[in-house]
Formats: structure tokens, sequence, C-alpha cells
């Protein structure tokens, strides 16, 4: 009896020498997006999968890519060159064109890259070239457990090349200043997004108060942006009077600073990089607000058309923003942009104020 409990001790203790296990990769490793919607010509990163709890680091690689017919495909490894910033751009400290041209260079990529430690996959400007519009992507992730095989883990879907791309609102709003203080809105004309209906009219010029036209191929690397800002009969206010948007003790973000020379003429301000997109650099906001660009017109920049405005809208009760001694009704100009230019050359951004002329 006593050797069958030796026996069963001795097993135990050769069981508990034995080392554990040493970490854990999981089945359901999953992409967050089964879909990841590249538009071409446009650097864009996917979401980082998710690692189920699977114990890191991971390792991730790309195993194959098949076009939506199945076939095996090299499209999105095939490289080209492409313009890239090797560095971010920094406005405080890219004062100048040279200085900014320093974090750029031509090199050779394919338009599909992936982050080994994330999982993150990066889309580059090479895509552009790619021919077909579906691709699958099958990948492999490893760690200190083993590895796992993930085909087709994501779809890649190409969408057409955006030269302006709309992320987020924009306006052009007359403002009013009470006599008392403050300021209220008199009327806003706005585009919300890249679905707002009247995107196609900013394009092509003819919306009434905001267009966005390309002018000049040149620059063929780099983009110049001009902004002219008018009333609304489309007659420029000297660049003078449009200022920047007080936030506390400094400014809302601006074109200003996203260019590395900034000129003015007596109709227009001119912002420039040398590689788009623009604007390159969010002082304030990141995601999609970083597209936002923020000015104000000084308020002897317009006068209110008051005919033109109750034409359209119906009498109103001006006194609460009339000068007693002048007669003058208060008024500026708010001016919020929300674009991305993805393109280069010259391009012309045209806000008209409404209801507004230019004040003599």
């Amino acid at each position: 009896m006593k050797n069958i409990l030796y026996l069963i001790l001795i097993i135990a203790v050769l069981t508990s020498c034995e080392p554990p296990e040493v970490g854990y990769i999981s089945d359901h490793i999953r992409a967050l997006e089964d879909t990841v919607f590249v538009p071409r010509g446009v650097f864009k990163t996917s979401a980082a999968p998710a690692a189920e709890g699977s114990t890191y680091p991971l390792k991730w690689e790309v195993t194959a890519v098949t076009d939506g017919d199945g076939n095996p495909s090299n499209d999105l490894f095939d490289e080209y060159e492409i313009l890239i910033w090797k560095k971010g751009f920094n406005s405080d400290t890219d004062t100048t064109l040279a200085l900014a041209e320093a974090k750029l260079e031509l090199s050779e990529q394919p338009t599909l890259l992936i982050n080994e430690v994330s999982g993150e996959m990066a889309f580059t400007q090479a895509s552009k070239y790619v021919s077909n519009d579906i691709y699958k992507v099958s990948v492999n992730v490893s760690n200190v457990r083993g590895d796992r095989q993930l085909d087709d883990f994501v779809v890649v879907k190409l969408q057409p090349f955006q030269p302006v791309e709309f992320p987020v609102e924009m306006r052009s709003r007359l403002q009013l200043g009470k006599q008392a203080g403050g300021w209220d809105v008199g009327y806003t004309s706005k585009i919300s997004n890249g679905e707002d209906a009247n995107v196609s009219n900013v394009l092509d010029g003819t919306h009434p108060y905001i267009t966005i036209l390309k002018t000049n191929e040149e620059p063929s690397l780099g983009i110049k942006v001009r902004m002219i800002i008018c009333d609304s009969y489309d007659t420029p206010i000297d660049p003078s009077k449009v200022v920047y948007y007080p936030s506390g003790a400094g400014y809302l973000q601006n074109f200003h600073d996203n260019s590395t020379e900034t000129t003015t003429d007596a109709t227009s301000t001119t912002f420039s990089l040398p590689a788009p997109p623009f604007p390159q650099f969010g002082r304030t906001y990141s995601g999609n607000n970083t597209y936002l660009m923020y000015y104000l017109t000084t308020d002897d920049a317009f006068e209110v058309d008051v005919a033109a405005f109750e034409t359209d809208n119906g009498p109103k009760d001006w006194s609460v923003y009339t000068d007693p001694d002048t007669g003058e009704i208060k008024c500026r100009a708010y001016i919020r942009w929300g674009i991305r230019i993805n393109d280069s050359g010259t391009w012309e951004l045209k806000m008209k104020i409404p209801y507004t002329k230019v004040r003599k």
C-alpha cells in the first residue's frame, strides 16, 4: 500500500514539474473592418484587428491577395514612384518651402503595407495606378503560442480618386452685430459633407456662395491655394479685412498655419505647400475636424443688402443691429472651410457672403 502511495506521490511531483503552457492565441482573431474603402491616390489606414485576448507581441504579415474573381494578384504589391512625407508637416518649424521639401522624397512604394506589430493596413498614393476595384487580403498572425492563417481577412474596395474631399461641414455666414453686444446669425449657406447634393455645384462653379476650382496644373507636385472672399455680387474684399477667428489667447485653425509661403494681392491670399493634401496640418483638431479652417471679416468689410435679404426672407426688424448715430447695420462674415484637396496644381477657393455688399 505504501508503495502505491509513493508511486502516486512521485507521479504528482513529476507532473507538477512540467512547465506551464506559455501564451495564448485566439481562434477568433478578426478584422474590425470587413471591407476597407480606399479612395485612390490618397493615403489611408485601416483599423487595427481585434486580437481577442491573444498574447502580445503579435507579428502580422500579408500572405496573399486575390482579385474580385479569386485569382492571385500582385496589383497591390507593384511599386510606383510617389511623393511621400518622411516626417509630418509642422507649421511652427517648416516655415519655408525648402524646410518642408526636406521632409519629402520620391520613393518606389506598393499600394499595400501592413504594420507588423499592430496589424493595421496602410494604402499609399500608389493606389491611383491600380486597375481593379475589389481585392481580398489574406494574413498570418503569430506569437509565442503559434500562428493563425486568416484567409480573405479583409475586402479592399478601391474607390475613384477624389481631388477634393468634403469631410465636415463648411459655412458661409452673414453675422449681425447687436448694439448691446454679441452676434446673431443673419443667414448661413453650408455644405454638410461629401454627400451634400450641392457638392457638384461647388466643384463646377455654379454654387451661389462657395466654389472650389482647379485653375492650373502647376505646380505639378506641389499645391497652391488661392482664397478669395467676396460680397454676394462677387466683388472681392481686401484680404487685410479677412482676420483670424479668436479663441482664448490664440486663434482657431486657419490656412495660414498650412502654408510654407503666403502671399497677398489686392483681392486674394495664396497659400503654398510642396505636396498635397491641403490642408496638411491641424493645430487644434484631429480626425475629420483637422480640415476645419476658420476666419472672420472685420465689421467694416461689408454692408447688409437689406433689399435682397427681405425679398428672399421677408421683412426683418434691423433696429437691434443698427448704429443710432450712423444708421448703419453692424455685420461681418463668419467663414468656415471644411475641405481637403488631394490633387496638385493651383486651386481657387471662393466664398461669397450672403446678402452683402462691399462697404464703400
